[in-house]
C-alpha cells in the first residue's frame, strides 16, 4: 500500500445537479472487513483495485461545498466504505454520498437520562458507527436473543473475538441488555480479565492462545492438520468445562467472527433452534479465497464446518451478516445504542488510535496480530476549517 503525494483538488464549477464537497479526513477506521476488500473472491463489494485508494469507514470535516446541500462547511460527516470512503487526506464526493453525525441531543432526545457533556468524535466510528451497528444488527436480527421472561432461564451465548470492537459491544447487549449467560473467547489474560472484571460482560472466558500455545508445545507433531485437530479438541474440552461452570449445557446463540475450529466446535454444542450470526471469518482472511477447497485440502484457519450435520437434526440457523443490509434503520440503531450507553448498559472504552495516514498499514496488519487494545483508528489530521490556511500534513 504505497503513499503517493497530490496537491489538495479544487471543486470543479457547480453542475447545478450533483451537490459535491470537498472533505478533509480527521479519522479512518481499521476494520478486519479490509482484506476481504483486496481479495478478487467474489464478495459483497468489488474490490479495491491496484493502485486504488483504499477503501473504509471515516470522520472528515466539509471544507469547502458546491451546489444545493444542506451540508455547509464545518460539518463532521461520516461515510462506509463507499465513494467518500478511503485512505487519503482530500477527497471531492457527493454530498448525497456522506451523512453528517447527530449529536447526543440528537439522539436521546427521548431519553431522562443526562446527556454527556462531551464524548470524542471517534465514538461515531465505535459505539456508534458500523462497529457497534454490526455487533447490534448481528446479535438482535440474526442473532434473535429472546428475554428470561419469555424462556424461563437466560439464553446462553458465545462470543469469539470477544474483547474486539465487535465482540465487547455484542458481549455487553447480551448480558445487560438481554440477560444472556455470557461465554466469551479471547486471545490475552488482559483481554480475559476486560471482559470478567472491567467490562463485567461475560460469566466465563476461554484464553484460546494459551490453549493454543499449551496444545503446541505438548504436541509430537506440526503437521497443520493435526495441530488443528490439536486443538479442536482442547477447545471442545474447554467448552464443555465453561459451559458447567455456568450451569449450562449448550449454545442458544454463537456470535462468530472468527470461524475456523472456534466455529466448528462451537456447532457441536447448539441448543435446539440455536441461532448462529457469521459476522467474519477473520482466522481464514489470509486464505486464498479464489481456489475451491476441499475435506481434504481444507487449510487448517479456513471456516470448515465438521459437525454441519448438527444443524440439521437441531433445527439451527446459520446466517450471515453484512451491516449495509439494514442502513435503513441505522437512526434507529443509534439511538438505541446512545440510550444504553447513557444508562450505562454499554460502557465507551477509549479507542486505540494511532497517528499519521502513513502508519494505516501497519495498524492494519496489528489487527491480525491481534495487537490492538479495542477499536482500531487512524487519526488523519486536526480540524482545519478555522484556521487561515488549509495544506496537507504529510
Amino acid at each position: 500500500l504505497p503513499l503517493t503525494y497530490e496537491k489538495v483538488p479544487d471543486l470543479p464549477d457547480d453542475d447545478g445537479i450533483t451537490p459535491l464537497v470537498l472533505l478533509h479526513r480527521l479519522y479512518l477506521s481499521i476494520d478486519p472487513a479490509m482484506r476481504g476488500w483486496m481479495s478478487s473472491a467474489r464478495s459483497y463489494l468489488p474490490p479495491v483495485p491496484i493502485n486504488g485508494v483504499m477503501r473504509g469507514a471515516t470522520l472528515s470535516e466539509v471544507i469547502a461545498v458546491r451546489g444545493a446541500s444542506r451540508l455547509k462547511v464545518g460539518d463532521v460527516v461520516s461515510e462506509f466504505a463507499g465513494e467518500a470512503g478511503g485512505w487519503q487526506e482530500y477527497a471531492i464526493v457527493s454530498a448525497r454520498s456522506v451523512r453528517k453525525i447527530e449529536t447526543w441531543s440528537e439522539l436521546c432526545s427521548d431519553s431522562n437520562n443526562q446527556i454527556p457533556r462531551e464524548l470524542p468524535l471517534t465514538i461515531h466510528l465505535s459505539i456508534l458507527g458500523t462497529t457497534g451497528l454490526t455487533a447490534y444488527f448481528g446479535f438482535k436480527r440474526v442473532g434473535c436473543p429472546r428475554l428470561p421472561s419469555e424462556t424461563k432461564r437466560p439464553e446462553v451465548v458465545l462470543v469469539n473475538a470477544a474483547a474486539g470492537a465487535v465482540g465487547s459491544i455484542v458481549c455487553q447487549i447480551a448480558k445487560n441488555v438481554y440477560g444472556c449467560k455470557v461465554i466469551g473467547v479471547a486471545g490475552s489474560h488482559a483481554k480475559c480479565r476486560l471482559l470478567m472484571d472491567d467490562l463485567n460482560c461475560c460469566d466465563a472466558v476461554i484464553n484460546y492462545r494459551a490453549m493454543e500455545n499449551e496444545v503446541t508445545r505438548n504436541a509430537k507433531t506440526s503437521d497443520p492438520a493435526d495441530l488443528f485437530a490439536l486443538k479442536s479438541a482442547e477447545f471442545q474440552k474447554r467448552l464443555k468445562r465453561v459451559l458447567k461452570q455456568i450451569d449450562a449445557k449448550s449454545l442458544d446463540i454463537v456470535f462468530d467472527n472468527v470461524g475456523g475450529y472456534q466455529l466448528n466446535e462451537c456447532l457441536s454444542r447448539l441448543n435446539y433452534f440455536a441461532r448462529v450470526a457469521i459476522c467474519g471469518a477473520i482466522s481464514g482472511y489470509n486464505n486464498d479465497l479464489t481456489k475451491q477447497q476441499t475435506d481434504n485440502t481444507v487449510s487448517h484457519t479456513a471456516l470448515y464446518m465438521k459437525h454441519g450435520m448438527s444443524i440439521i437434526s437441531l433445527r439451527a440457523k446459520i446466517q450471515g451478516l453484512i451491516v449495509l443490509d439494514y442502513m435503513k434503520e441505522w437512526s434507529k440503531a443509534k439511538k438505541d445504542l446512545a440510550r444504553w450507553v447513557l444508562e450505562g448498559k454499554i460502557r465507551y472504552q477509549k479507542e486505540d488510535i494511532r497517528a499519521g495516514l502513513e502508519n494505516a498499514p501497519s495498524a492494519l496488519v496489528d489487527l491480525f496480530k491481534g495487537q490492538n487494545n479495542g477499536k482500531l483508528i487512524v487519526k488523519v489530521g486536526e480540524q482545519l476549517v478555522k484556521k487561515k490556511e488549509i495544506v496537507s500534513r504529510l
